[in-house]
């Protein structure tokens, strides 16, 4: 703690650790505002690929501007004696994420799902619009934000290290990322579309429903059967089934289209 890294960020606490990556909140001393500075270093465990993501990282958030979205601020190589790898610095968004608050013991209404769904759906709208389309591949409560104020929630999307372009996986540069429970079929195959990041959205979503586990749920032909766990209407029942059908072929093809089906008075399928 109180490192200063890159001549310029000061370390206040670790945030997250996990095998050759460590996620730190520091505050900048150029601006004096609060910051995320992931690292990846190079340990005895690191792998070419995990470099190859932290780096595809960076490059994507330079592209991407959403006030949901975490803003690149900065990418350098750190040579200390004690530490060698690179950093990775972007802005620090103040909230909670929905694991925690599901730890915490939170409950969300019907009125909560769905408008949390909204505003991913919007985010995913807008990354699914770049070309080549932008795929999180790792969209779980962990990796979603949430704050609430009186009647409004606002959700925001980090944690880009799992990203994925359509044109990066067509020259072959695929590397099998995402989180059991949340991700489709298809991940596990070593392909992931636009469709893929709304099946983990509908995971989460049936997370936050549930309070449980996707995985800890019966699932039955491949399908989580999640309906007897929740009081939700027959209508978002049914919307939730088809943003979580196994095959690509029956799940909704863009968020365009789950954000249409989500807003119709009765979620009929369209």
């Amino acid at each position: 703690m109180n490192q200063i890294l890159g001549n310029r960020y000061e370390v206040h606490q670790q945030l997250a650790k996990k095998s050759g990556r460590r996620t730190l909140l520091a505050r900048d001393l150029t601006t004096q505002e609060f910051v995320v500075v992931k690292l990846l270093s190079f340990s005895s465990d690191f792998e070419w690929d995990d470099l190859k993501l932290f780096q595809r990282e960076a490059e994507i958030l330079k592209t991407v501007t959403h006030p949901a979205i975490p803003r690149y601020l900065d990418y350098f190589e750190l040579d200390a004696s004690h530490f060698k790898g690179f950093a990775l610095v972007q802005t620090y968004l103040p909230a909670k994420s929905l694991e925690e608050h599901l730890k915490a013991g939170a409950v969300f209404s019907e009125s909560d799902v769905k408008q949390i769904a909204t505003e991913l759906l919007e985010i995913l709208i807008y990354l699914h619009g770049h070309q080549p389309p932008v795929i999180h591949r790792d969209i779980k409560p962990s990796n979603i934000l949430l704050t609430r104020s009186e009647n409004r929630i606002d959700v925001y999307l980090v944690d880009f290290g799992s990203v994925q372009t359509l044109a990066a996986r067509e020259s072959g540069t695929m590397t099998v990322v995402g989180t059991y429970g949340y991700m489709p079929p298809e991940q596990f195959g070593d392909r992931a579309v636009p469709a893929s990041d709304l099946y983990s959205l509908g995971a989460t979503l049936i997370a936050l429903a549930t309070g449980a586990h996707p995985a800890d749920l019966p699932h039955r032909d491949g399908r989580i059967q999640f309906e007897q766990a929740t009081t939700l209407s027959a209508g978002l029942k049914r919307w939730l089934r088809r943003m979580t059908e196994p095959s690509l072929d029956r799940r909704f093809t863009s968020a365009q289209q789950a954000l249409q089906a989500l807003r119709q008075p009765t979620l009929e399928d369209t």
